[in-house]
């Protein structure tokens, strides 16, 4: 008897591909993030210095280049103290910013959700022989990976909504 291939019920040609295919734009979502989050000189939110634990107990707070303390000012008034939450929570309330990074946020939590639980139910198909067993934890691995989009979804799309900065 000669095996064919090709010829099952259940293919999963679909998900594999979508593996590769979700992995391959992790790459440049992820360099994307880390330029636009950490690095870029408009947007960044990450200061240049660094703080030892130390001064973070002592309630030292980074410094932000000028444009980004002008900008809270502007929209806070000439008096707001210019924090790391104030700085990313004025970014997110930025509508231009909310349509295009908001849905760059969307495609990167999507993306990472179905490469790394498509990853791990392959590692439990691999190791649970039983199909109970097999069934039970794929069930419980995307019922959690849906959860974590809800969640994520939620946080993306309210973030920035309405935020006044503590007076």
């Amino acid at each position: 008897m000669a095996i064919q291939y090709g010829k099952t019920s259940r293919s999963y040609a679909t998900n594999w591909f979508l593996h590769r295919i979700t992995g391959t734009f992790l790459v440049f979502l992820l360099i994307t993030h880390f330029w636009v989050q950490h690095y870029d000189a408009q947007t960044a939110s990450v200061a240049a210095q660094v703080l030892s634990s130390e001064q973070i107990e002592a309630g030292a707070l980074p410094d932000y280049p000028e444009a980004a303390k002008e900008a809270v000012r502007a929209r806070y008034g000439p008096d707001a103290e210019v924090t790391p939450y104030d700085v990313v929570m004025l970014r997110l309330a930025d509508p231009v910013y909310a349509v295009l990074w908001k849905g760059f946020n969307i495609l990167f939590l999507i993306f990472a959700l179905h490469h790394g639980f498509y990853g791990l139910n392959n590692i439990l198909t691999d190791y649970i022989r039983n199909p109970i067993g097999r069934v039970l934890a794929q069930t419980l691995s995307w019922t959690l990976a849906l959860a974590l989009l809800i969640v994520g979804l939620y946080s993306i799309i309210v973030a920035g909504w309405g935020y006044m900065p503590a007076s």
